[in-house]
């Protein structure tokens, strides 16, 4: 839901998967604490002009209320108006929380890793 709700910029509906109290922590970024804070962060690139798109790839997940967890790779293609394109790629580790009948996003943790490529992503 996270990457189709981001790509078609729909941040109302996007900010329903976070919890209030929602961390994030991104590679070269300061952390960003609280579910409006990051929708705020995750919009600036729709501010510019930028599309991005996201590809995730899980590589486990654990779920036991009231938390759970994914680790994923991830490939994010960045489109900016008259720039070269920018892709970036790397591995994430999501915390869930269970919270009024479903799973929301608590914590999400990006990084680079040097054993995930771009090349590493079929088309």
């Amino acid at each position: 839901d996270w990457k189709t709700l981001y790509e078609a910029a729909d941040w109302a509906a996007l900010r329903h998967l976070y919890t209030d109290d929602a961390v994030l922590m991104t590679a070269n970024q300061q952390k960003i604490e609280g579910a409006d804070n990051i929708l705020a962060f995750l919009q600036r690139l729709s501010g510019t002009g930028a599309k991005a798109e996201f590809r995730f790839e899980p590589e486990e997940a654990v779920a036991k209320p009231p938390f759970g967890f994914v680790t994923a790779k991830y490939r994010m293609d960045i489109a900016f108006p008259g720039r070269d394109p920018v892709v970036v790629a790397g591995r994430s580790y999501l915390v869930y929380k269970w919270q009024n009948g479903g799973w929301k996003l608590w914590r999400d943790i990006d990084n680079f890793a040097p054993d995930v490529t771009p090349a590493d992503f079929a088309d």
